[in-house]
């Protein structure tokens, strides 16, 4: 599950994304032609964490920023629909992520609009699909009263990155070069209604300038 900053109109945000965590590392330039990539092979079943869930869920987390500073935010997915909803504490912006038609729709309750971009990231697993990527399993892990897998990656820097998944895909815990920050403090595996995956009635489209 990818983490990506967001910067809104309700200050920034955590913003928990299915599919793995990958950190930007500096660009390069080639001094040689750069030739056409070779897809690399599936990981093998049990050697790599799902990280798109499988059902229906609705997780609180509590999100630790660089300084230490903590922040509460909702996660709710459908797997009818393959969408994600995230609310962050005390931000009248919610963002909905469609991962079928790989869209961002970015919800402002104060204006009542929903602007609409590509969602970012690149790395998203189908639900059911190991996640790319080189991945080490540690052991067992209980987070909000789930029993999980403790996962290690790194980003691209090399810098160590642990994840506590499930199972069924839900990441309930990640600790970034020793950091510890994102971690599940309530789980519910309840069916979620599909129509606050849209914006509610009232709000308009804006599609930002390109």
């Amino acid at each position: 599950m990818r983490l990506t900053f967001w910067r809104g109109a309700g200050g920034a945000a955590c913003v928990l994304m299915a599919s793995v965590c990958a950190f930007p590392a500096k660009a390069d330039v080639p001094s040689a032609p750069v030739p056409v990539p070779v897809p690399a092979p599936a990981p093998e079943p049990g050697s790599a964490p799902l990280v798109t869930p499988l059902h229906d869920a609705d997780i609180d987390y509590v999100l630790t920023g660089p300084s230490g500073q903590r922040l509460h935010q909702r996660m709710r997915w459908t797997s009818a629909l393959w969408r994600q909803r995230v609310e962050p504490e005390g931000s009248a912006t919610v963002m909905l992520t469609d991962y079928r038609t790989h869209t961002l729709m970015v919800l402002d309750g104060t204006n009542h609009t929903a602007t609409v971009m590509s969602a970012p990231g690149e790395g998203f697993s189908a639900p059911g699909t190991p996640a790319s990527g080189s991945w080490r399993r540690l052991g067992q892990g209980r987070i909000a009263g789930e029993a999980c897998t403790i996962w290690e990656s790194a980003d691209s820097d090399r810098h160590p990155t642990t994840f506590c998944y499930t199972d069924d895909g839900l990441m309930l815990g990640a600790v970034h070069d020793g950091k510890p920050v994102v971690e599940a403090v309530s789980v519910s595996h309840a069916p979620q209604p599909v129509e606050i995956f849209d914006p509610p009635p009232g709000y308009h489209r804006v599609d930002p300038a390109h």
